[in-house]
């Protein structure tokens, strides 16, 4: 359950696209559809590869025409701005960036009081969440009257609602089916980057592996090995406190490996139970 009145402190990086051939160049890159944007108004996306591996996660936030600013995720996620510049030719705009900024994480408070807090108010990545994209963000926190919480605890928050975060619970050959992020994608929009590899496993199929919750039987060390019928399955990727001293962890499992199955996780003298995301309760 998301804790009500707390900020947590967090980062974040920024890239700016600006031009009058921005909306048409992100258009063809980014997963998601940005036409028809309204000033102000922000919408989720992914930067995949030319094999459709994920690069980058971020909100694309139209300021003014031909203006946008990417709220993407910090090291070690991808950069977006290395490909966005590999890919930006003839086109009139300038991609500038990226530069690193704080993100205060606001739970339990309605969007009237965030409001003009920092430069943006945007939905968090954490469902009930918002994010205040700021140059201080524990200032914002305090400014809002509201009590700091621990990182430990958004990490809670995190990986109860099953949220990956890039360059961590994913890797260099990351599919979006693997990562659990097709909500991120527009399967209704012409061409992007990586869309074949996306728009066929959509389609036709189904990714190997899949992100899952693990119920663990006490806590475990990131990169532990899970193993089902005598073989290696996964790994841990990120581990954190669930209610009542129960430990949680997020891995990318093999798809025959399904929700309620028992896996042995190194280093634990008990199994633990994969859990279908996001955690229940």
């Amino acid at each position: 359950m998301t804790p009500a009145g707390v900020g947590f402190a967090a980062a974040c990086r920024l890239v700016w696209v600006e031009g009058p051939d921005a909306e048409g160049f992100l258009q063809g890159l980014l997963t998601a559809d940005l036409l028809g944007m309204a000033d102000g108004e922000a919408r989720r996306a992914l930067l995949l590869t030319a094999k459709g591996h994920l690069l980058s996660r971020m909100r694309v936030v139209r300021e003014a025409e031909g203006a946008y600013t990417l709220v993407a995720d910090p090291a070690p996620a991808g950069d977006p701005a290395p490909s966005l510049q590999a890919h930006h030719v003839s086109e009139d705009l300038e991609v500038l960036g990226p530069e690193d900024a704080e993100v205060a994480v606001l739970a339990g408070v309605p969007a009237a009081r965030a409001a003009g807090a920092g430069d943006l108010v945007l939905d968090g990545l954490v469902p009930g969440t918002l994010e205040v994209v700021t140059g201080d963000a524990r200032a914002a926190i305090a400014a809002l009257g509201l009590a700091e919480g621990p990182a430990a605890d958004l990490e809670a928050l995190r990986v109860a609602a099953g949220v990956p975060r890039v360059g961590v619970d994913t890797g260099g050959a990351t599919l979006v089916q693997e990562a659990g992020l097709e909500g991120w994608v527009s399967f209704a929009k012409g061409c992007y980057l990586g869309q074949e590899t996306v728009a066929r496993l959509h389609y036709r199929g189904h990714a190997n592996r899949t992100l899952r919750g693990i119920a663990l039987a006490g806590p475990a060390a990131v990169g532990a090995a899970l193993r089902a019928g005598g073989r290696e399955v996964g790994r841990l990727t990120s581990v954190a406190a669930g209610p009542g001293g129960a430990v949680r962890g997020l891995a990318t499992v093999r798809h025959e490996v399904a929700p309620g199955d028992p896996v042995e996780v190194e280093g634990l003298p008990a199994p633990g139970r994969v859990v279908r995301l996001p955690f229940p309760g």
